[in-house]
């Protein structure tokens, strides 16, 4: 599993991207087929997770993702 120590702006741009890129797959993949690799439920995982490191209440979290692991740590500014 890869780590990243970041700043709190850089961790906010990091889910939005992975937010935008998954809203992507979902809208090029049939409703079912998506369904079936919990596109929705991370969806919802991405969206929680972006308004907690916005209002500070996360300092580190592991990324959710359909592919791979990564955990960030997010430095005080």
């Amino acid at each position: 599993m890869e780590e990243f120590f970041v700043s709190r702006a850089s961790a906010v741009e990091r889910v939005i991207l992975a937010r935008r890129s998954l809203m992507r797959e979902m809208d090029g993949a049939s409703a079912g087929a998506f369904a079936l690799s919990q596109g929705p439920s991370l969806l919802d995982k991405l969206e929680q997770l972006l308004f907690d490191v916005r209002a500070g209440r996360v300092s580190d979290f592991i990324m959710p993702s359909l592919n791979s692991k990564v955990r960030i740590l997010v430095m005080t500014d």
